[in-house]
C-alpha cells in the first residue's frame, strides 16, 4: 500500500493516471493570449499617457522629458533666406534640413540664427527633414 495526499492510498500494483487540466497547445495558446493582452495594454496606455522621449546626454545618461505636443525641439543653426532653406540643430545635437515651405506663418517665412524652435522630424531624400516648424516664445 503506498499512502497519497489527503490520506488515500493505493494498493500495490493498481494503475495510476494523471491527467493535466491543460494541455501543451492549449498552455501555449494561454501564453499567447496574455502576451498579446499585455501588448494591447501597453499600447493602448502610451497612447492615453503623456508623451515621454528618451534623451541621450553627452555623458552618456538617459533622460525622459515630457513631450506635449509630440514635436521635437532645437535652435536654428543658420537659415539662408535668399536659397530659402538651412538647418536646426536638435537639442540632443543632430542637425536636421529645413525648407522656407515647412515653417508655419504666412507670407514670408525665414527662420533666425539662435532662434529657439519645436518641429516635427520626418525622413527627407537626404536624411531628417523638418516639418511643422514653429518658433518657441
Amino acid at each position: 500500500m503506498t499512502s497519497l495526499l489527503s490520506g488515500l492510498t493505493l494498493a500495490d500494483g493498481t494503475a495510476l493516471s494523471y491527467a493535466s487540466f491543460w494541455s501543451l497547445p492549449q498552455a501555449a495558446l494561454l501564453v499567447v493570449v496574455f502576451a498579446l493582452l499585455g501588448f494591447i495594454v501597453s499600447f493602448v496606455s502610451a497612447q492615453l499617457m503623456p508623451s515621454r522621449r528618451r534623451r541621450h546626454r553627452g555623458s552618456g545618461t538617459i533622460v525622459e522629458e515630457d513631450v506635449e505636443d509630440g514635436r521635437e525641439r532645437g535652435v536654428v543653426k543658420w537659415f539662408n533666406v535668399k536659397k530659402g532653406f538651412g538647418f536646426i540643430t536638435w537639442d540632443d545635437g543632430e542637425d536636421v534640413f529645413v525648407h522656407f515651405r515647412s515653417i508655419r506663418g504666412q507670407g514670408h517665412r525665414s527662420l533666425t540664427e539662435g532662434q529657439r524652435v519645436k518641429f516635427a522630424v520626418v525622413r527627407g531624400q537626404k536624411g531628417p527633414q523638418a516639418e511643422d516648424v514653429s518658433a518657441i516664445r
